[in-house]
């Protein structure tokens, strides 16, 4: 079989041959594509025309699960430990388990569509599933930008599906029941009570709360500044050659600078924690064994608080969402609420928010029999 030109042979019958690398099969193995044509121009031009439609690419042997290592340490240089614990969750319990030994190069449409159904199949909600499948894409373009050489035919897919709704009004507590627990807080002395009685008036994170010290809390001018949080993260240490411990407690700056936030109080909450404070360096809600209490211990605290005055139990963080309601429902603006809740963008607030409830509905239509027609 005579040759010309790179990938480009003439064949027996007088045709030539163009084999264009279209990637790799589940063993390593090169797949290829072939075009024909009458002359060599002619067939040159109708591989750049299929390269140019369906991109080229170049591999270097290496499979997805080694990419994914690659992009981790990556992303451990880059991230805070949270994010980065984050990330490795998920390569570790969805990605690996799938993509571990395939070729990049082996990739297309149907094969990630699969990938997606699997994971909706498993309970995923889209969302997460979308986020899934953005790590992967990010781990193999990082890989490409790494190497110089590597080019990957990278499917563009659309994931068709709708995100699930938000709702926080589901399984939330009625507002008069946080009236009874402020009302209980004010008399209880708790060592959580200043917290609980904080995150009830202002909305702050779980984490946030628990990283609140003294000295952000200015009560002169009636205001408290949350600047950090507090996470058990894990930690991915070798128990056999470092400490034992798989998880520790971090404490950093908020997820976003949004979060970084002066929150006002109610007046008669800042009068009632003059009487409270302690030295700046405190923490606002203590610990028994630490200076300060990490979230998942004030979730136990709240429970027991909850059953101890006979009141139907339900997770912290509902503290969080109950006041953002009763702020809407006292006439507050998306665009402060937004704020104080410390919402990266105020399509969060308006989406999770902004949707009045039956009860304000009604009061609202009532008040055209207020109106003459």
């Amino acid at each position: 079989m005579a040759r010309k030109g790179r990938n480009i042979y003439q064949r027996k019958d007088g045709r030539w041959e163009g084999r264009i690398v279209t990637g790799y099969d589940g063993s390593g193995k090169r797949k290829y594509r072939s075009v024909y044509g009458a002359s060599y121009t002619e067939t040159k031009k109708k591989m750049q025309r299929y390269l140019e439609e369906y991109g080229s690419f170049k591999g270097d042997g290496r499979t997805i699960g080694y990419i994914l290592t690659c992009w981790l340490e990556q992303k451990k240089k880059e991230c805070k430990a949270s994010t980065y614990a984050g990330y490795r969750r998920i390569v570790e319990k969805h990605l690996l388990s799938y993509w571990a030994d395939v070729y990049p190069e082996s990739l297309d449409a149907e094969k990630i569509r699969k990938f997606i159904m699997t994971k909706k199949n498993d309970g995923l909600n889209h969302r997460y599933v979308k986020t899934i499948y953005a790590l992967l894409i990010q781990a193999l373009k990082y890989y490409e930008n790494e190497h110089e050489t590597v080019r990957y035919r990278i499917p563009s897919l659309s994931l068709a599906g709708k995100n699930e709704e938000i709702s926080v009004e589901k399984n939330l507590p009625p507002l008069e029941m946080i009236s009874k627990i402020e009302k209980i807080l004010y008399l209880d002395e708790t060592p959580e009570q200043a917290g609980i009685l904080i995150a009830i008036n202002s909305g702050v994170r779980i984490g946030e709360l628990c990283a609140l010290q003294w000295q952000d809390v200015d009560l002169e001018r009636g205001t408290i500044h949350v600047n950090k949080t507090m996470q058990r993260i894990k930690t991915y240490v070798d128990r056999h050659a470092g400490t034992g411990m798989e998880t520790e407690i971090c404490i950093m700056k908020p997820k976003s600078d949004s979060s970084v936030r002066e929150i006002p109080l109610p007046s008669r909450l800042s009068e009632f924690l003059k009487e409270k404070k302690g030295a700046p360096e405190e923490y606002v809600i203590p610990g028994k064994r630490a200076a300060y209490c990490e979230p998942r211990t004030l979730q136990y605290r709240f429970e027991r608080f909850l059953d101890r005055n006979g009141l139907e139990g339900f997770h912290f963080h509902a503290l969080r969402h109950c006041f953002a309601s009763r702020c809407i429902e006292l006439g507050f603006d998306a665009k402060s609420l937004s704020e104080i809740m410390g919402h990266s963008d105020i399509r969060i607030t308006l989406q999770l928010y902004v949707h009045t409830s039956l009860r304000q509905k009604r009061l609202l239509m009532e008040r055209l029999n207020e109106t003459d027609v």
